[in-house]
């Protein structure tokens, strides 16, 4: 089954609901059963008015056959109802454990197959059910706004509800983590000095030039050769002066130059 990208990772509400079917409730039989196996589960017999519990896809069959009265679970009241509300109303950092993990499916389901079983009119039941999970969106909102890398408290939150934030608490926190661990490594790398060459840490004015000491090498040494030495103690180079009175541009040359070759 192909899903759009934002339901892929989770599951759909439909089969969060199924999943609830599974929660047991009591039943008041109308007619006697025998126990009936099946695969993971033995239903126990039943008697006209005798109390048993079965899990709730069995008692909607009877239900929609006639055959039972579901008995509303005791925080499905009015009364138990208010009482939740209230606690919600007075701590917006936390949620009730007045409901049960999946109040949300099981509400509904009860709702939809026994509104006649309710100890209250169903539109009570139900506008209570809707304030409170009014309230507590605007809790779950408000905890993603102060959402860290670490965790996320949910406490007593309900199965619906975190199935409801799952794709985008993953996504988010894993996405903080690699920010975290980015951030942690370069700091212990700025610890042990390791920076990158083309830091400039400021030690140098200029890191591209170094100055070195250079030592001549000594005239006697091995090293030094005496054809260079006889270059370098030639006399220097002659200088040719125009003194633009010759017409065809003579050079002459200096006498101090003459006068050390004749030497």
């Amino acid at each position: 089954m192909a899903l759009p990208p934002k339901q892929i990772g989770t599951f759909l509400p439909s089969e969060i609901s199924f999943l609830a079917e599974n929660t047991k409730v009591t039943i008041i039989p109308r007619q006697a059963l025998d126990s009936v196996d099946l695969i993971g589960l033995k239903l126990p017999s039943m008697r006209p008015m005798r109390r048993v519990e079965v899990p709730l896809w069995v008692a909607i069959i009877l239900k929609k056959q006639s055959r039972c009265n579901i008995v509303s679970p005791a925080w499905l009241s009015e009364d138990n109802l208010k009482k939740a509300y209230e606690a919600e109303a007075s701590n917006m950092t936390r949620f009730s454990d007045k409901l049960p993990w999946e109040w949300i499916e099981v509400g509904e389901l009860v709702l939809e197959s026994a509104p006649d079983d309710l100890s209250s009119a169903p539109h009570v039941i139900r506008n209570l059910l809707r304030d409170i999970r009014e309230i507590r969106q605007a809790k779950v909102r408000a905890g993603l706004r102060g959402l860290e890398y670490t965790y996320m408290q949910l406490d007593h939150i309900g199965a619906m509800e975190l199935n409801e934030i799952r794709p985008f608490v993953t996504m988010t926190m894993n996405e903080l983590r690699i920010l975290q661990n980015s951030v942690e490594n370069e700091e212990e790398q700025a610890a042990e000095g390791m920076l990158p060459d083309d830091v400039d840490d400021g030690s140098d004015m200029d890191d591209t030039f170094e100055t070195r000491e250079y030592s001549a090498p000594p005239r006697n040494s091995s090293h030094f050769d005496d054809s260079v030495g006889s270059r370098l103690s030639r006399p220097p180079a002659p200088s040719y002066d125009d003194d633009g009175e010759d017409d065809d541009d003579e050079l002459e040359m200096d006498e101090s130059y003459l006068h050390t070759i004749n030497r």
